[in-house]
């Protein structure tokens, strides 16, 4: 009777241990199978389904270059990462080219002015030369009418009469032709003043662009990792010295073709960077296409592309420039309620898919 009681008192705890077992074997089966299924329909997709997108973090840069041709960067005053204001000095650079077009412009310059400075003279000249032919023509044209009316008398010979003419008829001439060449030369030095007027514009112009070489920083920002050396020579479509990031930081990604649903601006998503994971907001649909950076590119496979689009992410995100990041949709309303830890997981088995993606191809 003893174990009878015994076994009846134990009997409904084995049972009720049973039937959690089991419960507990269902649960773990139905949340692998749900996980499974996810994992299924995300390699199978291949992104089709939930948004897997590749981005790089950036700013908006502006490229300190020179165009011009021979040209050797004499001194650089920045490194990669400075930070750097407006106005700063980058570099100093000489160029052949520009130094010679300085020079040809000096030497057309003091041409133009030795010219003006001639006809100026000439000018002063005609000035006091006038007056003197004007009396000359006057008086010849008074002694030929004296001689004109003897003659008519019979008073003079012809010869005399015919030399007279002659003289008269010169200092005439000497007049209208310094008139004419006063005329001319009223021109000719306008014209040779609007020509020293355009060299002179063109070379305080060029001087000034030039500015001894100097170049400075437009805006303030950050210098990129590419920083020219002194004693670089630029060539054609190497022109540019350093880049200054400026502004806010911002990630352009890439929508893959084989994305089924639209992505609208306003969109939360997800933004993953090695062990670092933030919210961003898509900001703007660009109307473009573009080739994935290398760095996104598959080895012996075909050059990717994808329309590009542009997201904000949070001011206080310590994302550096031209990092890596990897975009996707926000699982579980994780962009709303946070990241949480079911969100954190998924991300977590979708970074290991990942990677065995990358060994399998």
């Amino acid at each position: 009777m003893a174990v009878l009681a015994e076994y009846a008192a134990s009997a409904p705890l084995n049972v009720s241990q049973v039937r959690w077992r089991r419960l507990r074997n269902l649960v773990v089966i139905a949340i692998g199978l749900a996980v499974t299924g996810a994992l299924a329909i995300h390699l199978i997709s291949g992104g089709v389904v939930l948004l897997k997108a590749s981005g790089m973090v950036t700013r908006e840069h502006i490229a300190i270059g020179v165009p011009y041709q021979e040209t050797r960067v004499r001194q650089v005053f920045v490194h990669p990462g400075d930070r750097v204001e407006a106005g700063q000095k980058i570099a100093v650079v000489e160029s052949t080219s520009i130094s010679r077009t300085l020079a040809e412009l000096a030497v057309e310059k003091s041409r133009l002015d030795t010219r003006i400075a001639a006809i100026e003279a000439r000018q002063v000249a005609i000035g006091m030369l006038l007056p003197a032919a004007e009396a000359n023509v006057r008086q010849t044209q008074d002694y030929l009418d004296k001689l004109s009316s003897a003659s008519r008398n019979g008073l003079v010979v012809d010869k005399l009469l015919t030399d007279m003419t002659r003289a008269a008829f010169a200092a005439a001439e000497k007049q209208q032709s310094l008139k004419a060449e006063r005329v001319s030369l009223a021109g000719e030095l306008a014209a040779y003043h609007n020509a020293l007027k355009q060299v002179s514009d063109t070379y305080d112009s060029l001087q000034q662009a030039y500015a001894g070489g100097a170049l400075y920083a437009p805006v303030a920002g950050y210098v990129g990792s590419k920083v020219m050396s002194a004693g670089a020579v630029l060539g054609p479509g190497g022109n540019n010295i350093a880049t200054i990031y400026t502004g806010p930081s911002f990630i352009l990604a890439y929508l893959p073709d084989s994305y089924l649903f639209d992505l609208k601006v306003g969109h939360r998503v997800y933004v993953r960077s090695y062990a670092q994971s933030i919210i961003g907001v898509v900001e703007d649909l660009l109307p473009m296409t573009d080739a994935m950076p290398p760095e996104f590119q598959i080895p012996g496979d075909v050059r990717q592309r994808g329309q590009v689009f542009k997201i904000s992410i949070p001011e206080g995100a310590s994302l550096p420039l031209d990092q890596k990041v990897r975009i996707s949709t926000c699982y579980f309303n994780g962009c709303d309620s946070g990241a949480g830890i079911l969100q954190e997981v998924m991300h977590r088995i979708m970074n290991y898919v990942e990677r065995i993606e990358g060994y399998a191809r």
